[in-house]
């Protein structure tokens, strides 16, 4: 409970008017070049609008969207997947303070994050699971469990030989936590059959899956949103063999350059999920950059293009909380930052 208390009365702080100018006078000192900070977003939305998506992924509501674009444009210099990659071979170098916006597993509600953006004329990427554009019936798992557990006339399931009690809110996120939680530990080949099991115990509620078609993606493609691949099947890339992972990263990138008529030099981890088997295989087959779910800012003069950071955006996250993360993970760099 004090924890709890302490870590409101920080946010509370940080997000404060006080907060924001402190904020400001520590940026003003940070002049450093070439330090790319990426934000991800998943869902812009209301939430209201859509129970049956787990509400996990909601990043903001597309009015918070909107205000989060404008104090970043005030703060930082927001630049564009080609500028990074100009950076990363080295044609370039990135100005201070600057972040790229990407979005993960293009659901449908990017049309509004892409009102906003587009109004501003600010960059963004959107990474894209290839086998679920035209497939309805393809669904997240995530999502699958999440409306499976909420909308079951069931008061209760048995996970791994405990029964856990599905009567109530509190309760039913919790299920729906554990099973999130040993998904990521099986091997996709196992995983996939065992949430159909879950899901069919539930009496599972079928919803389509809320994807952008390949239509739409390749009129937002020529609007000017960057693409890149995100798996075909969106497995954990370290949750299956490195044949299986070839075959994702291939397929995917093949999906997307015959769907949108461009060159795909960029990769997005599902959920993080990377070896160094992996990250060495993208590489091999032609991949500029790949991106993970690890929290932090990258040295584009030190990192690893295959193993790139980023900071992920949820309902809770303000501008000033990006903010801080930004200079809490680049003040981080100076130790590890490589001599010219």
């Amino acid at each position: 409970m004090m924890n709890r208390m302490l870590s409101q009365c920080a946010l509370g702080l940080v997000n404060s008017w006080a907060g924001s100018g402190l904020l400001s006078s520590i940026e003003s000192t940070d002049r450093r070049d070439n330090i790319l900070r990426v934000i991800t977003y998943h869902r812009v939305d209301l939430p209201c609008e859509h129970p049956h998506l787990y509400p996990g992924v909601h990043s903001a509501t597309p009015e918070q969207f909107a205000t989060q674009l404008d104090q970043l444009q005030a703060c930082c210099h927001i630049v564009s997947l080609d500028d990074v990659l100009d950076a990363l071979e080295g044609r370039r170098r990135l100005p201070p303070k600057s972040v790229l916006i990407t979005f993960d597993d293009a659901y449908q509600n990017f049309e509004a994050a892409w009102h906003h953006l587009k109004s501003r004329n600010l960059p963004v990427v959107l990474f894209v699971p290839t086998s679920f554009p035209d497939h309805p019936e393809r669904t997240f798992w995530w999502d699958r469990v999440h409306w499976a557990i909420q909308s079951t006339p069931q008061t209760q399931i048995t996970l791994d030989g405990q029964t856990l009690s599905l009567d109530g809110l509190n309760q039913k996120n919790q299920a729906v936590r554990q099973i999130a939680a040993k998904v990521k530990e099986l091997p996709h080949r196992e995983a996939m059959p065992w949430i159909d099991a879950i899901c069919e115990e539930l009496q599972e509620d079928v919803r389509p899956n809320r994807v952008l078609t390949w239509q739409r993606l390749r009129e937002l493609s020529e609007e000017g949103v960057a693409m890149g691949a995100h798996t075909h099947t969106h497995p954990l890339m370290n949750q299956i063999t490195l044949e299986e992972a070839y075959d994702e990263a291939v397929r995917s990138r093949e999906k997307l350059q015959k769907h949108l008529g461009q060159e795909i030099r960029t990769f997005c981890y599902p959920a993080g999920g990377v070896s160094d088997e992996v990250a060495a295989m993208l590489k091999e087959i032609g991949y500029a950059a790949a991106f993970t779910t690890q929290r932090g800012v990258n040295d584009i003069d030190a990192c690893d293009a295959m193993r790139l950071h980023r900071i992920n955006v949820g309902a809770r996250t303000s501008t000033n909380v990006m903010r801080m993360q930004f200079l809490s993970y680049a003040r981080g760099l100076k130790a590890t930052r490589q001599p010219a």
